[in-house]
C-alpha cells in the first residue's frame, strides 16, 4: 500500500464522517451554552449573548448560512425567559436534516467527557531524575570526587 493510497483513504473517511463529527461538535457547544443559559436564568443573572456563541459555532463546527435563524431562535427564548434546547439549536442550524434520523440519534445518550490534559504531579517526569550540579569550588566537598577518594592511607604507628 503506497502513501498516496493511504492518504486517499484518509480523505475519504474525512468526507464520509464530516457531518456526524460536525453535529457532535455542535452538540457539545450547544449543551454547554444551554447549561450556561439555564444557570443564568435560575440565578437571575444576565443571559449569555448569542453572537459569541454563533461565532464559536462558525469557527469550531462549520460555517453555515442559517445563523440568522439561530439568532432569532435564541432571541425568542430570551424574550420568553425560557431555556433553549440543544437539539432545537441543531434543527435550527441544519433544517434539511431535521426529518432524518441522524440528528436525534446523535443527540441521544450521553457524551463521553472531553479528555482533560493529564496532570503530572511527579516532579521527575518520565522517571528521569536530574543529576545534581556542583559548582567548581565545591568539587572537593563532593564525597564522590576523585580527590577525596584518593586520600593517602594513614601509616600504621608501631
Amino acid at each position: 500500500m503506497s502513501l498516496k493510497s493511504t492518504r486517499n483513504q484518509i480523505n475519504a473517511l474525512r468526507r464520509k464522517f464530516a457531518f456526524p463529527l460536525a453535529v457532535l461538535r455542535l452538540r457539545r457547544l450547544s449543551e454547554e451554552f444551554c447549561h450556561d443559559w439555564h444557570t443564568a436564568l435560575t440565578n437571575n443573572k444576565p443571559l449569555p449573548e448569542p453572537h459569541p456563541f454563533i461565532l464559536r459555532i462558525a469557527k469550531e463546527v462549520m460555517p453555515l448560512n442559517t445563523f440568522m435563524e439561530l439568532h432569532h431562535y435564541l432571541n425568542r427564548h430570551r424574550d420568553n425567559k425560557t431555556t433553549p434546547e440543544p437539539l432545537a439549536i441543531a434543527v435550527t442550524l441544519f433544517p434539511n436534516h431535521a426529518n432524518t434520523g441522524l440528528l436525534p440519534s446523535l443527540f441521544a445518550g450521553e457524551l463521553t467527557p472531553r479528555p482533560q490534559p493529564a496532570r503530572n504531579d511527579n516532579p521527575h517526569p518520565f522517571g528521569i531524575k536530574p543529576r545534581p550540579r556542583y559548582l567548581r569550588h565545591s568539587r572537593a566537598i563532593n564525597p564522590y570526587s576523585r580527590a577525596i577518594a584518593r586520600r593517602p592511607r594513614p601509616t600504621p604507628t608501631p
